[in-house]
């Protein structure tokens, strides 16, 4: 059994209900990416543009994004047990970073083709309604993507967060591919399978950065100032704290995980001591939404002992 503390389990419900929002959107975002995917697809090898048809391939690995997503998403909310001490709250950054590799394979597979497809290409014009097709996995893609930002802000889901990003770049890859199916109709046959080369190389760079922001994150970094300057500015409001040492941060799924030494007068109770902890803990709780497991150690600073004046 592991001791649950009242508080952070009310602070926690709160944030798992916006997770929860979270794993919705990643849904939605699943089964739209799979349907514009297979018109793409379609339509592209029908029209014989490259453009559309690496578009759609890179609306098929956004569906496989967005399904891990959901996935560590699921994995995320479930509590700590005998095995995972720490909760299960890693296994967000674990499937954001599986997902991310699956981008950088997918695109070096659609920069290849266009390469192979640009020596090889027939000089046609694409038909209009290729375009239309691209023009609605635009607008697609952008709705997706203000609500994942959105929900990623509150939730704190760095895979959230990825697939936000995701959807952004699938929509900079949709207008990339009218692009190249416009400039057939002005005889630039050429530009559709560099729009697909483009595209590859779109994913493999978006990739890329999801990795390195993934591997971070299970590596324990933190870099986020503001937010350091934050709890230090909450903590030392607290009265009874003459100052703060050894302050480390780091992120397990949509939590902070927080450790702090306070300076404290060596001369109160450990009662008192531990009353100034736990106000601690609740004023930050009360202040970042964000926060998970919070451990503050007290340490006595040695004051001289005040002495009645001499008559």
């Amino acid at each position: 059994m592991f001791h649950t503390d009242p508080t952070r389990e009310k602070f926690r419900s709160v944030m798992l209900a916006q997770i929860a929002k979270g794993g919705q959107i990643a849904i939605v975002s699943f089964v739209a990416n799979i349907f514009v995917g297979i018109f793409e697809v379609s339509f592209g090898l029908y029209f014989g543009s490259l453009g559309l048809s690496a578009d759609g391939v890179h609306s098929f690995v956004d569906a496989i994004v967005s399904i891990t997503v959901w996935l560590g998403i699921r994995y995320s909310q479930k509590r700590a047990d005998g095995k995972f001490h720490y909760g299960y709250y890693k296994f967000d950054a674990i499937f954001s970073l599986f997902a991310a590799m699956i981008m950088v394979a997918s695109g070096v597979v659609i920069s290849y083709t266009g390469v192979i497809e640009y020596t090889t290409f027939k000089h046609h014009v694409i038909s209009v309604d290729a375009s239309v097709i691209a023009g609605i996995s635009i607008l697609i893609a952008v709705l997706l993507a203000i609500g994942k930002n959105r929900y990623a802000k509150s939730s704190g889901l760095v895979s959230l967060k990825t697939d936000a990003y995701n959807s952004i770049k699938d929509a900079t890859a949709s207008i990339i591919a009218l692009v190249g199916i416009a400039a057939t109709w002005y005889g630039f046959y050429g530009l559709d399978p560099i729009a697909g080369l483009i595209i590859g190389a779109f994913v493999m760079v978006a990739g890329y950065f999801s990795v390195r922001s993934s591997s971070l994150i299970l590596a324990d970094a933190y870099s986020n100032p503001e937010m350091l300057e934050t709890i230090k500015r909450i903590a030392t409001s607290v009265p009874g704290i003459q100052g703060i040492d050894d302050l480390r941060v780091r992120r397990s799924g949509p939590f902070l995980t927080v450790e702090m030494h306070i300076r404290v007068d060596g001369n109160i109770t450990v009662f008192e001591a531990d009353r100034i902890s736990k106000e601690v803990t609740l004023s930050m709780r009360e202040k970042i939404l964000s926060l998970g497991r919070v451990t503050v150690k007290p340490e006595p600073v040695q004051t001289a002992p005040s002495h009645p004046a001499r008559q």
